[in-house]
């Protein structure tokens, strides 16, 4: 299992009848039963490869889209969202059609599906990404003027290598 494949697992559980269920929303809808193993595969496919097109997009995108908040950018994110949401359509589609359940996912249902997803490299390979991100957030934040960059690096980053550490728990323990 990967990054992608940890990413997607975030948004199937399993309820108490066993049935797995998909979040298309998240933590902000209810889930979906998925009625066969194909829609299911059907479903985790899509969604990672969904995953992949967002990361090599955003490249480009913050390539070109100029100085932030700039009309540019405002168009450039604007158009980046329009095909992200259009992008989702046909998985939206399809998914729609099944049956609902009145069961939600939890932020730590999520977090723990996360972490059964992604391999033990790569959380390993986020929380060392992490950790030298939030020292380098430290290092702008005390050695220059930037000192509110820095601090947001840091509480952001920090918080990513938290996260990327209890996952790494979780993973372990299951």
């Amino acid at each position: 299992m990967g990054y992608f494949d940890g990413l997607t697992a975030s948004s199937f559980k399993k309820d108490a009848e066993g049935r797995e269920l998909f979040f298309f929303w998240g933590k902000l809808g209810k889930g979906r039963v998925i009625p066969t193993p194909e829609d299911g595969a059907y479903a985790r496919s899509y969604l990672k490869i969904f995953y992949i097109c967002l990361l090599v997009a955003v490249v480009p995108f913050v390539l070109y889209a100029g100085r932030t908040f700039s009309a540019q950018w405002i168009a450039g994110m604007a158009a980046f969202l329009m095909v992200a949401f259009i992008g989702l359509t046909p998985l939206w589609l399809r998914v729609r059609t099944w049956p609902s359940s009145e069961e939600r996912i939890t932020l730590k249902e999520s977090w723990s599906a996360s972490a059964t997803g992604h391999g033990t490299v790569s959380l390993v390979v986020l929380i060392v990404s992490s950790a030298i991100m939030t020292l380098g957030g430290l290092l702008v934040m005390l050695a220059t003027d930037g000192k509110l960059v820095g601090l947001f690096c840091t509480i952001f980053f920090g918080a990513c290598l938290a996260l990327f550490v209890f996952m790494l728990r979780v993973r372990n323990q299951s």
